[in-house]
């Protein structure tokens, strides 16, 4: 394998500096906001087995300043580079107008739940030829500052699947994919200049070996849907490489994961 950076979390490592969250999102998701503000999706896959991290990576402690994840700190973040965009628009004499919408779903053995909402009903992955893929029916929440972000992260977060593996007393059962919706509009002499850009946070199921994790009936099958989901992104990843050979096209449409994640890791993206 090939890696772009590796951050060392062992605080005792005399060999390399110790990554801190703060570390990480410097390396990972400053990049895919500074893209995304020059109308370029990004999207971020935690991936690893489970217990390995992927949600303290991700989510972290949003309430902790020290512990908050990749998420909270890209929308904080975020907030501050959209507003430093408007300042320097305003200085050369434009107007600028901004729209941040976010979304917060699950997936769940192959069905979509949406986690801004109490009530659970499985929802679709559509394909359109302008929007690509999109999510009738899902809900898509207006935020102006990082508290709003909180809240929305907050209340998904109690109603996202968990449960005990002989592995992780709290397993994530599902994968959770939090987007948020960028859409900019600068006054340019004769009309306007539109920009459009999506960010995708994706925290992924955790990979599992039933004989690891003791898992049986209920737990079986969500760790074999989850296998699944995870071989379909798998194969999408390698085609997208180059590594799964010739002419191998990404096959989007093995899960709802790859479908729902089409325009976030080809076409339009960094």
């Amino acid at each position: 394998f090939g890696f772009d950076e590796v951050f060392s979390s062992i605080e005792k490592d005399k060999t390399h500096q110790f990554a801190t969250q703060e570390t990480v999102f410097k390396g990972i998701g400053l990049p895919i906001l500074e893209n995304a503000l020059d109308a370029y999706n990004g999207c971020l896959l935690a991936y690893g087995q489970t217990g390995s991290g992927k949600s303290h990576s991700v989510l972290g402690d949003p309430s902790n300043e020290q512990e908050k994840g990749l998420l909270p700190r890209a929308c904080e973040r975020l907030f501050d580079m959209v507003n430093q965009r408007r300042r320097d628009v305003e200085q050369q004499g434009s107007a600028m107008e901004v729209s941040i919408l976010a979304s917060y779903l699950e997936i769940y053995q192959e069905k979509l739940y949406d986690l801004l909402v109490s009530t659970r009903s499985d929802l679709q992955v559509r394909l359109h030829k302008d929007l690509g893929p999109h999510v009738p029916g899902l809900t898509q929440t207006p935020v102006k500052n990082i508290s709003e972000v909180h809240e929305l992260l907050d209340f998904g977060a109690k109603n996202r699947v968990v449960g005990a593996t002989s592995m992780n007393a709290v397993s994530s059962r599902s994968h959770a994919v939090f987007t948020i919706d960028l859409r900019i509009t600068i006054s340019i002499p004769g009309g306007t200049k539109d920009m459009h850009s999506k960010i995708t946070f994706v925290d992924l199921a955790g990979s599992e070996k039933q004989k690891k994790t003791g898992a049986a009936g209920e737990r079986l099958q969500e760790g074999i849907a989850i296998n699944q989901s995870l071989s379909a992104l798998s194969r999408v990843i390698q085609a997208l490489a180059g590594t799964a050979g010739k002419n191998v096209q990404p096959p989007f449409r093995e899960s709802k994961l790859t479908l729902l994640l089409k325009d976030a890791l080809s076409g339009n993206s960094r």
